[in-house]
């Protein structure tokens, strides 16, 4: 067949019957579910697509599918999404069961995969998302987890050790990547005396005031070998200028000089409260 030539209606049906061989030949139902299956299938066997595709297999791998050529077709994200969805109409008993799990595979993203997302995937995912927690939960019952009691030793151990430490250890750059959208989203931002007060409320009951020398020295060992960025200082005294600390109910806080009048009006005094230092 030439490439993106067109295919007849028949020739999924004579795949799925042709790979079907030896297989349980009530995999799928008469429906038009499996029709239009067929059709979608069939139509990609043998096109040129130049976008992301994905790869597929027509009899599906958990119901005995091989990787043979003419098991598999590139899709479009939004028809491997409709190829999924109508596998679970087209099947049931034990394939159904199994067709929910490979449904439920189909949020699952990475950097290699664009999966199609609309809010028709959405309304699908979850209500085929609660029926899958709940098949999974009757497959389960009464199985021992593999893993329970099991002891990790020698290298499968230090194995388990590497991915804990490589993911507690972000890279540099996802670091700075991940503070620099911080950054924006605070940048500009005004904030309403409202909105102050409802910040300091929710501080409220939360201890002020000098350290202990348990956390000074906490905080002084987590900081050594950390190289503050050039013009850090220059920062903190430009965010400084103008502040002045005022007071209310043993609370303190420290206020632009220009908005000094509106604290004051609202029952705040100037200067810190009285602390009672750590021993």
């Amino acid at each position: 067949m030439e490439k993106g030539a067109s295919v007849p209606f028949s020739y999924g049906l004579i795949i799925i019957e042709k790979l079907n061989f030896g297989l349980n030949t009530n995999m799928f139902k008469e429906n038009k579910y499996t029709k239009y299956y067929n059709l979608l299938t069939s139509r990609a066997n043998g096109r040129v697509l130049n976008e992301y595709t994905e790869r597929h297999h027509i009899i599906p791998q958990s119901l005995g599918g091989s990787n043979d050529k003419d098991n598999l077709v590139d899709l479009t994200a939004r028809e491997h999404f409709i190829c999924h969805w109508l596998l679970i109409k087209m099947t049931e008993g034990e394939h159904r069961s199994k067709m929910l799990y490979a449904l439920n595979g189909m949020k699952a993203e990475n950097r290699f995969q664009q999966r199609y997302s609309s809010s028709i995937t959405a309304r699908v995912y979850e209500r085929y998302r609660i029926e899958h927690a709940k098949n999974h939960s009757e497959r389960m019952k009464g199985k021992e987890p593999w893993n329970k009691g099991r002891k990790l030793e020698g290298d499968e151990l230090e194995v388990h050790l590497e991915r804990a430490r490589t993911r507690r250890k972000p890279s540099p750059e996802t670091v700075a990547a991940a503070q620099a959208i911080r950054i924006a989203k605070v940048t500009g931002q005004k904030r309403s005396i409202e909105t102050k007060e409802k910040m300091s409320l929710a501080k409220k009951g939360i201890a002020k005031g000098a350290m202990s020398e348990e956390h000074k020295a906490a905080i002084s060992t987590g900081g050594k070998g950390i190289k503050k960025h050039e013009g850090h200082g220059d920062k903190v005294r430009q965010a400084n200028i103008g502040n002045v600390s005022i007071n209310k109910d043993g609370d303190e806080k420290k206020v632009k000089r220009d908005a000094l009048d509106q604290w004051l009006s609202d029952g705040w005094k100037l200067g810190g409260r009285k602390r009672k230092h750590c021993s």
